[in-house]
């Protein structure tokens, strides 16, 4: 254990205190009184459930295209999730999916096309041919991607017809969705509240209805956290199983496929074995998605904390309730349940954090394109940032400064942490098995007001830790808190055993009911 890293936990907390009253006036202070209900009943069909319903002729692709489109138009202004749309494309390439499910056999277009003419979103730090691909950096502002990224190419090859790229802080360097040139998104569900990040733009679009599903990345929960702020679902995938190639920021260190990971969000658990098969692409048959899973089978571990630790903030008791409720509710139905304990868990952010810095060749957002040879103080641009005279986000300022803490760590600690890292993650790939999963919280809290998350930068250990470990781990919503706010659990299985968490998710989901509209 650091001492100084948990004194730094325990004074971002007292700060979040002390600048609540700044946070409820910037962040505004009225929260919206009603949201959009949905009327068009297309909008609420799974996304595999919505193909078959187009193969059979049941349902046109271009009226599902359309029905979206105004959905889009008539949230966005409340939460600001979209940063590009493509709406004419998607209906000329709706009609053409149309045309040939028309003209084509039922069952060679399963196999071919097994999500044709189904819409879907895509996080901008995703390459989408054509769309803007910024990363949310004002210096990258105007450049468009010049392909598409080979997730987002699989989902097209799969017959899926992407609508627009969504909102992501600056260079994907934070838990709340806000840049300089788009703005920052809303929780639907309180438009006082963050929709998280970093794929913020897709969790609050899919929440909103006007998504059934996007692409989203996860470096330290980027997936999860905002799948718990919008209530809906969000995997992580074991490491290195679907491809980053095309992803922005990037990096050349080896080691960067194991914390950065590309993975589906959705309304709907019944849809994501499907979008993890598809965007694994070659790589696919690791995760064995095809094999029957019997739930009756699986062992229920499960921790409702990382134990007493003044620097990290506490888990909200009714996220606990929820957890212990998801708990009861399988050992009712006799699976095999017990509380989780491993070795040192309690030193999980010095694990994660010596992990995360161990990196080489970091994405730097302070390379200037027009100026290589200009040099930013970071000191300075904190400044600048604090009073908003920088050209970069205080999100982002602050990333770098909480990166440059390696130079606190001794080499002799960063590398005892990292063994201790080693040791954890074969100790919980010994429990977890082929038949285990973890239930613990994906964040302590839910959804936080604008501009919070920098005193709750320890609330991501959560997440985080399993980014350094290279597991798979689902986002489950559980219902909503008293305020109305979404919460939930995040659903861990030791690594290519995906199926395990996806299988509990939507065992979960039928339980429990899964995405509420935030109407």
């Amino acid at each position: 254990m650091l001492i100084w890293l948990r004194v730094l936990g325990i004074l971002l907390r007292i700060a979040n205190v002390l600048l609540s009253p700044l946070f409820k006036f910037v962040g505004g202070s009225r929260r919206k009184t009603a949201f959009p209900q949905i009327r068009n009943e297309m909008l609420e069909i799974p996304a595999v459930d919505l193909a078959e319903r187009i193969r059979n002729k049941e349902l046109r692709s271009e009226d599902v295209v359309r029905a979206y489109i105004d959905r889009i138009r008539e949230v966005n202004p409340l939460i600001n999730a979209v940063v590009e749309e493509r709406f004419e494309a998607a209906i000329e390439e709706a009609k053409k999916s149309d045309d040939m499910i028309a003209n084509m056999q039922t069952i060679w277009l399963i196999k071919n096309y097994p999500l044709l003419g189904v819409p879907f979103t895509v996080k901008e730090s995703c390459m989408l041919k054509g769309a803007l691909y910024t990363g949310g950096s004002l210096p990258r502002q105007g450049v468009r991607a010049s392909g598409d990224g080979e997730a987002v190419a699989q989902l097209r090859n799969a017959g899926c017809i992407p609508l627009l790229v969504s909102n992501t802080p600056e260079y994907c360097l934070s838990w709340e969705s806000y840049n300089h040139i788009t703005g920052r998104t809303c929780n639907p569900y309180d438009n006082r509240r963050t929709a998280g990040g970093s794929s913020g733009g897709e969790g609050a679009i899919i929440a909103a209805g006007a998504s059934l599903f996007g692409v989203g990345s996860d470096v330290a929960g980027s997936i999860r956290v905002p799948a718990m702020f919008n209530g809906i679902f969000g995997h992580k995938p074991t490491a290195d199983i679907i491809s980053i190639k095309g992803h922005f920021p990037m990096s050349t260190d080896e080691k960067f496929c194991t914390f950065l990971t590309v993975g589906p969000m959705s309304r709907y658990a019944k849809d994501l074995p499907t979008l993890v098969h598809i965007m694994a692409g070659s790589k696919a048959y690791k995760l064995r998605l095809d094999e029957t899973v019997y739930t009756k089978d699986i062992k229920i571990h499960y921790m409702e904390d990382f134990g007493f630790n003044v620097g990290l903030v506490p888990v909200d008791e009714e996220i606990k309730i929820a957890m212990y409720r998801a708990v009861q509710y399988f050992k009712d139905h006799g699976l095999q349940t017990e509380r989780a304990e491993f070795d040192d868990i309690g030193d999980c952010p010095e694990m994660a954090l010596c992990s995360l810095q161990s990196l080489k060749d970091l994405p730097n957002m302070f390379d200037d394109r027009e100026n290589p040879k200009e040099k930013h103080n970071l000191l300075v641009e904190l400044g600048k940032a604090m009073i908003g005279q920088s050209q970069f986000t205080l999100a982002g300022v602050m990333f770098y400064i909480l990166y440059q803490t390696k130079h606190w760590f001794s080499p002799e600690d960063r590398q005892r942490y990292v063994d201790m890292k080693d040791a954890l993650r074969k100790q919980m790939i010994e429990t977890l098995g082929t038949d285990g999963v973890l239930f613990l919280p994906t964040y302590p809290k839910a959804a936080i007001r604008h501009y919070e998350s920098f005193g709750y930068i320890t609330a991501v250990i959560y997440t985080m830790l399993f980014n350094a470990l290279g597991f798979p781990g689902t986002h489950v919503p559980l219902g909503l808190n008293k305020r109305g706010l979404p919460i939930g659990i995040q659903v861990v299985a030791a690594p290519y055993q995906d199926r395990l968490s996806l299988c509990i998710a939507r065992e979960l989901e039928a339980a429990f009911g899964g995405w509420k509209s935030p109407q």
